[in-house]
């Protein structure tokens, strides 16, 4: 960096900002996990939303459930990029692979996964997409859907979890590429992967490729 620099800045740094629910304080957050700073090959600044909660599966869902799909309409009332959910890239990776293959959306809850989440990130009837939730894994329940347990058997999770998406895309056989929606699988991603042939979108690759478009680097190289 050289010439000059303008300051009036509280941090410096951190091109990323992630904002957690208040919930996430009692859960593991392993290493790929988006809420885990080592997860990124770049400063991130983390910050813990005080009382804001989203845990769909007691009775009072209604407005704070929507939460991450929801605040997306908030984007106008700032004034840098906001992207609240990987479902904003379905969109897109259906252009990808085209309307005869689907996109393959692995969620916490299928159930739950319904138009008022899918609607505001440009997610309609005219994009060819299946859905899976993590409700048949014990581990995923016992931690992340309603349970209250702070401990996590990560190789029994990650059995689990490929083993949904496995079953997922075979009775999905047009499913042309899988989205994990939620904020808890990017750490299996490279397991799901190998284990479907498919290629694998999550909170991550979306990060990832926020941050390269604000923080671009030059290239140098051999001719």
């Amino acid at each position: 960096m050289n010439g000059k620099v303008r300051g009036d800045k509280r941090y410096y740094g951190q091109a990323i900002g992630i904002a957690l629910l208040d919930q996430l304080h009692s859960q593991p957050l392993i290493p790929g996990n988006v809420g885990n700073a080592s997860t990124y090959d770049f400063p991130v600044r983390l910050k813990v939303i005080k009382g804001l909660h989203d845990n769909p599966y007691p009775p009072v869902r209604d407005e704070q459930g929507r939460y991450s799909a929801d605040v997306q309409r908030t984007v106008e009332a700032v004034e840098i990029p906001v992207f609240s959910s990987p479902l904003l890239l379905v969109p897109l990776i259906s252009r990808m692979i085209g309307k005869r293959q689907k996109v393959g959306i692995l969620t916490a809850s299928k159930k739950r996964l319904t138009r008022e989440f899918l609607e505001p990130v440009g997610v309609d009837d005219s994009i060819p997409y299946a859905v899976e939730g993590l409700e048949a894994s014990t581990e995923f329940c016992a931690c992340f859907i309603g349970g209250t347990r702070t401990t996590l058997d990560v190789d029994l999770l990650g059995a689990q979890v490929v083993d949904i998406a496995s079953g997922f895309v075979r009775e999905n056989p047009d499913i042309g590429a899988l989205l994990l929606e939620c904020s808890d699988l990017p750490p299996f991603a490279a397991d799901i992967q190998e284990a479907t042939g498919k290629p694998v979108f999550d909170f991550i690759t979306f990060i990832n490729a926020v941050y390269q478009a604000v923080v671009q680097r030059r290239y140098t190289g051999f001719l």
